[in-house]
């Protein structure tokens, strides 16, 4: 994944990882404080994090919304669809 996410960092320079690859307990912590996080957290077992199919990044929201159009383009997932705009994964 990291191939794909830094060429989109390359295309859209205003755009920052933020999280690739999370362990369970990563993702446990999330998902126990997913009440005071704005966007949405698969429980443990689920996220595509864990399997290294998926990262987040930050950015502006034209950004991240060109970025997810590209990257669904590509063949991609991109989590603007479902609520998640910071979320791509394969």
């Amino acid at each position: 994944m990291q191939p794909s996410a830094e060429a989109l960092v390359r295309l859209f320079p205003r755009l920052r990882v933020t999280s690739v690859y999370r362990s369970y307990s990563e993702q446990l912590r999330l998902w126990n404080t997913r009440a005071q996080n704005p966007f949405p957290v698969a429980p443990p077992g689920r996220s595509k994090h864990q399997l290294r199919r998926a990262w987040d990044m930050e950015g502006p929201a034209a950004d991240l919304q060109r970025a997810g159009a590209l990257w669904e383009r590509a063949g991609g997932r991109w989590g603007g669809r479902f609520g998640d705009p910071i979320h791509f994964e394969a």
